[in-house]
C-alpha cells in the first residue's frame, strides 16, 4: 500500500549550477501535476512530465525546480545596434530641442544592445543533471509515500480486527434474537385472536409468522461482510493501485452493516453494529489518501 501523499528533496551542485528539486504530493483522485521551473528548462518539460507520469499515478503534485547557473555569462556590446540608437537619439534631441541626457543604463537595457553566449552550460550535460536530481527527488517522495502506506495498513488492519471481533458477537446473539421475536409475534397475534382462531387457522398463523421472522434473518448479510473483510485484507497485501477497489469494498460493507442493523435492532448488539460503521469510516478516510 503506497499513500498519495508524500515528499521528496534532492540537491545537487557544482562549479557550474546550483540545483534544488522538491516533490510534494496529496490526495486527489486523478493526476494533477504542476511543475515549476526557470523558462531555461523549458525544452526539458515533456521529458520531466513523462518521467514522473513513471512513478506517481494518481494524487496532486507539485514539482518546483530551483536552478542557478553559476557559471559568468559571455557578454559583448553590439556596436552597429548601439549606433543606431544613439543616433535616433541625437535625432530625437535636434526634434524636440532639447539638451536632456540619456542614461547610458536605459540605453544598456534596450534589445538586443547586449549579445549574450546562448549556451551557459551544455544542454545534453544539463539534461543529465536535472533528470537525476529528478530521479532521486522522486525516490525520496516514494520512499516516504510507502512509510505511510505502511502506517495506513497497520490502522486498517487494526480496525479490521475490530470489525471481525464486533461481527462474530453479533452473530452469536442473533440466534436468540431471532427465537425471541417469533414468540412474541405468535404470542401477541394469539392473545389479539386467540378465541377467533381455528385449528387450521393457528396453524397457517405459525407458519406465516416463522416465514415472516425468517425474512429477517441476517445470516446471508454476515457472509457477505465477513467476505469483504477478507478481500480488503488480502488487497492490502498487493503494492498495485488498490485505492479505488478498497473504497468500492467498503461501500458494499457499509451497506451490509446497515442492513443487519435495521433487521437486528436489538440494543444487545447496538455497540457491536455502531463499532463496526465507526471502522468503516475511519478505514473510508484513510483509503481516501490510498493510490
Amino acid at each position: 500500500m503506497i499513500s498519495m501523499t508524500g515528499y521528496g528533496r534532492a540537491k545537487y551542485l557544482d562549479e557550474f549550477v546550483d540545483l534544488e528539486i522538491e516533490v510534494r504530493s496529496v490526495n486527489s483522485r486523478f493526476l494533477d501535476l504542476r511543475i515549476k521551473q526557470p523558462s531555461i528548462l523549458s525544452f526539458l518539460e515533456s521529458e520531466i512530465t513523462k518521467q514522473i507520469n513513471k512513478i506517481i499515478v494518481r494524487g496532486k503534485v507539485d514539482i518546483n525546480i530551483y536552478l542557478k547557473i553559476l557559471k559568468e555569462p559571455d557578454m559583448e556590446l553590439n556596436e552597429e545596434i548601439v549606433k543606431g540608437y544613439w543616433n535616433l537619439y541625437k535625432k530625437a534631441k535636434d526634434i524636440v530641442g532639447t539638451d536632456a541626457h540619456l542614461p547610458f543604463a536605459k540605453l544598456l537595457s534596450e534589445k538586443d544592445i547586449i549579445k549574450f553566449d546562448k549556451e551557459l552550460i551544455n544542454e545534453d550535460q544539463l539534461t543529465k543533471v536535472i533528470m537525476a536530481t529528478l530521479n532521486k527527488a522522486l525516490a525520496e517522495h516514494q520512499q516516504m509515500a510507502a512509510n505511510e502506506g505502511t502506517s495506513m495498513k497497520d490502522y486498517c488492519l487494526t480496525s479490521l480486527n475490530l470489525m471481525t471481533s464486533a461481527l462474530l458477537k453479533i452473530e452469536d446473539q442473533f440466534p436468540n434474537y431471532k427465537n425471541e421475536k417469533y414468540s412474541r409475534l405468535k404470542n401477541n397475534v394469539e392473545e389479539l385472536l386467540g378465541e377467533l382462531l381455528k385449528e387450521d387457522d393457528h396453524k397457517r398463523l405459525l407458519l406465516e409468522t416463522a416465514i415472516y421472522v425468517e425474512k429477517t434473518d441476517i445470516t446471508e448479510e454476515i457472509v457477505r461482510l465477513r467476505d469483504h473483510i477478507e478481500k480488503f485484507m488480502l488487497l492490502l497485501k498487493e503494492e498495485n493501485e488498490i485505492g479505488k477497489k478498497l473504497n468500492f469494498i467498503l461501500q458494499e460493507m457499509h451497506r451490509e452493516i446497515n442492513t443487519i442493523g435495521s433487521k437486528f435492532n436489538s440494543t444487545v448488539v447496538f455497540e457491536d453494529v455502531i463499532i463496526i460503521k465507526e471502522e468503516i469510516e475511519k478505514c473510508r478516510e484513510i483509503i481516501q489518501n490510498v493510490k
